[in-house]
């Protein structure tokens, strides 16, 4: 094993399970092994989530270390997770061999599926083309693939900042390099949030939405770049997002798996004689939210149109939790016992992505978000059923049925 010098860079290993004790000793859990460490070695594997040098790592380190036996006790620590492979002298280049949602976004199958996609990733591409300006300083959040940085280079971009936090960023650079771009692209590990760039950038770009338009924090991440990262009145892809509800009949078989029914209760009453009753009765005082893949939600009997639940203009500041309201007019007969959740994502000046499930099919990068009403509601064309919406500002949402006064 080659000596650590202070200039050694090293690499953290993507993945790994760590033990804390009561004593702040550390035990890791890696390729079947448990290696049991001192106290400093949650805070050099943190340090290292980024690539570092020995030096480095030690004077971050440095307000903790009070005397000559922390440092020296600092430095066995680095020296014992280099040996064990934790930390690297080069970093993994390629998927992660622990299956998903283990390897995480390191997994194969998680690129497979955005690449699979045929709307999603080639809207982006669109918007790109349509936003980016020869000579841009582009900054791409969630590089992954690095399919948007590569698109922005390509489309003249002068640099690109792409920001990654998981070990992909390494088979992202190697995608560059092979197209040619790579001069032009500087791959970073970590969170935007804990970043500093040595200029500001004119174009920011980020695929970070979820299902429900704003369950990855996209509108507090993209508002922090905007303040320390991006010039003034930055072009956005995405720009805006609004939100649509619609009225549905949840099939039974469907809601069966996220509610307790009479049906459960007496089937698991037979099958190991107790009484379950408590768990159907503490449901049916709330909403209920799930995620189910649009080819499915696609299918069910809609009871009215969407109507707009919120718009969010990313150019603008959240400011605490939101709440909206939104009133559902039926538009024809039938009991209603959910409400589905899509949005529509303004890519670029000509571009936008809708993610209702009726436009989405098994190969699409996206679940449909539903909300199981507390009790089911019968519906006649003209009648409203009024929803009050709240995002809480941490990637978290409820969706309650309320009255219409």
């Amino acid at each position: 094993m080659p000596k650590l010098s202070p200039d050694t860079v090293l690499h953290r290993t993507p993945s790994f399970i760590a033990e804390v004790d009561t004593s702040n000793e550390v035990k890791i859990h890696f390729e079947s092994r448990i290696l049991k460490l001192g106290h400093d070695a949650l805070g050099l594997l943190d340090i290292f989530h980024q690539p570092r040098t020995v030096g480095q790592a030690l004077t971050l380190l440095g307000p903790r270390l009070k005397g000559p036996r922390a440092a020296q006790e600092a430095l066995t620590t680095v020296v014992s997770l280099h040996q064990a492979g934790l930390l690297r002298s080069e970093p993994i280049k390629g998927f992660s061999s622990q299956p998903f949602p283990k390897g995480g976004y390191d997994a194969a199958l998680v690129h497979i599926a955005m690449l699979e996609d045929p709307v999603r990733k080639a809207a982006f591409q669109q918007a790109v083309c349509e936003t980016v300006r020869d000579g841009d300083v582009v900054l791409d959040l969630g590089t992954g693939s690095g399919i948007l940085a590569i698109t922005a280079a390509q489309a003249g971009a002068r640099k690109v900042y792409a920001v990654e936090p998981a070990g992909m960023v390494h088979l992202a650079q190697q995608i560059a390099e092979r197209n040619g771009v790579a001069d032009r692209i500087e791959f970073i590990r970590g969170w935007s949030p804990q970043l500093e760039l040595p200029e500001r950038a004119d174009v920011l770009l980020t695929d970070i939405v979820g299902n429900e338009a704003l369950d990855m924090q996209i509108w507090e991440t993209v508002q922090d770049a905007r303040r320390r990262l991006m010039k003034d009145s930055p072009r956005l892809v995405p720009g805006r997002l609004t939100s649509f509800a619609t009225l549905t009949r949840i099939p039974d078989n469907v809601l069966d798996k996220h509610r307790v029914t009479q049906d459960h209760l007496a089937r698991w009453k037979e099958m190991f004689g107790i009484d379950f009753g408590p768990m159907a009765e503490s449901e049916r005082r709330r909403s209920i939210g799930f995620y189910e893949r649009p080819e499915i939600v696609q299918t069910w009997d809609f009871l009215s149109r969407p109507a707009e639940l919120y718009q969010v203009d990313l150019q603008q500041d959240m400011t605490g939790p939101q709440e909206t309201r939104c009133a559902l007019p039926a538009d024809r007969d039938g009991e209603a016992n959910g409400v589905v959740v899509h949005f529509e994502a303004q890519l670029g000046p000509n571009t936008t992505l809708s993610t209702a499930p009726w436009l989405g099919c098994a190969r699409s990068h996206w679940y449909t978000a539903v909300w199981a009403l507390p009790e089911p509601v019968n519906v006649a064309p003209g009648q409203e059923l009024h929803c009050c919406y709240r995002y809480f500002g941490d990637g978290t949402s409820h969706l309650e049925p309320v009255s219409g006064q």
